[in-house]
């Protein structure tokens, strides 16, 4: 691990890369502290002797804009702080969510429901880990929460229809923007459907009904490297739609202890518990690789949230809740941090904000 100061760090290769591009940006570097000496337009020239260093040694991760030249956390606070991603960054489970986005007008008793009435089930906590971190830091430009329980992808750049006045989440971007965070794929590889057919027929279930590892386990397998490649793409996008932004992705915590029983009250075997906690581990190794090839930081929870499963004496993490909105089997809530779990989530942010390290 190596921790720079800002930015994405350099490969040993690249360090060192001649004498030329040092000569070059010398002699830049003296052209533009003599223009400081002579010159009442200090600040511009300053900001014009940073782009041009990064101009002539062309290093990648070369800090301009907001925050430029101070430390890790300076420039994460320098603008505006943008929230996205799904269930797991909105805060679903954690409660206290935010007016204009816990209704459905579509559940009135027939014959009064409407399809076509106003919805937004995007769970907008004030207990999610972004407003922890908005709360414990001075962001120059606030906070935009944009994230939304039950999120993909694809509501990155398009619409989000399942929720009524949701827009692209990518639209809260710009220059301003100073950090990102997002935790997003859950939804991607079908998270409800493994937890709903896992408390349906699981392992230990009815041996002549496929279980809930038979339905996924292969298909998660095919569908990771495919969703990598997406998010790639995504993360690359953020970085273009926000330049001057440190990027931070988030993983999944586990949401079961190491060694589980049949004894909870989530109504799932044991066998199908480490398998999910198998399958939380492989997502959140896709997501560090995605992370590293798209030139952004991450931040893995899983061994914060050791000791807080479900089913332990401290649990940051919510058991079943049976019954959910319309025919749902579970409360969305349902294997979804609360407001404990977000806070510890938002403490391992905080000290990447300060001491950034990159794989």
């Amino acid at each position: 691990m190596t921790t720079p100061q800002v930015g994405r760090h350099r490969r040993n290769d690249e360090r060192g890369a001649g004498t030329l591009e040092y000569l070059g940006a010398t002699i830049v570097a003296t052209v533009l502290a003599i223009g400081l000496l002579v010159s009442p337009a200090g600040a511009s020239i300053r900001d014009s002797f940073s782009e041009a260093i990064c101009s002539v040694i062309e290093r990648e991760g070369c800090a301009v804009g907001p925050g430029a030249g101070g430390t890790p956390l300076e420039q994460a606070t320098s603008g505006e702080y943008v929230a996205l991603g799904d269930s797991y960054s909105s805060g679903e489970g954690a409660w206290d969510y935010e007016e204009g986005t816990d209704f459905d007008d579509r559940d009135d008793l027939w014959p009064f429901n409407d399809d076509e009435e106003d919805h937004n089930r995007c769970h907008r906590s004030h207990n999610a880990y972004s407003q922890v971190l908005a709360d414990h830091n001075d962001f120059e430009g606030g906070l935009t929460f944009v994230a939304c329980s039950g999120a993909v992808a694809g509501d990155l750049s398009h619409s989000n229809h399942s929720n009524t006045g949701e827009d692209p989440q990518l639209d809260a971007l710009d220059e301003d923007t100073s950090l990102v965070t997002m935790t997003m794929g859950g939804n991607d590889i079908g998270f409800a459907d493994v937890v709903t057919d896992c408390i349906l027929n699981g392992e230990g279930g009815v041996g002549f009904i496929a279980t809930c590892q038979e339905k996924h386990d292969q298909r998660i397998r095919d569908r990771l490297p495919e969703l990598e490649q997406e998010l790639i793409e995504r993360y690359l996008a953020i970085k273009e739609k926000a330049p001057n932004a440190r990027v931070i992705i988030i993983g999944y915590p586990q949401l079961f202890p190491d060694n589980p029983s049949d004894d909870y009250h989530d109504l799932l075997f044991a066998e199908d518990q480490v398998w999910m906690n198998e399958m939380a581990g492989l997502l959140n190794s896709m997501l560090a690789d995605a992370a590293a090839e798209a030139g952004v930081e991450f931040v893995d929870p899983t061994d914060a949230f050791h000791g807080h499963g479900i089913g332990s004496d401290d649990p940051w993490i919510n058991d079943l809740d049976m019954g959910g909105p319309g025919l749902m089997i579970a409360d969305p809530s349902s294997f979804h941090p609360n407001a404990a779990g977000h806070a510890a989530i938002a403490d391992l942010i905080q000290q990447q904000l300060e001491h950034p390290h990159y794989r």
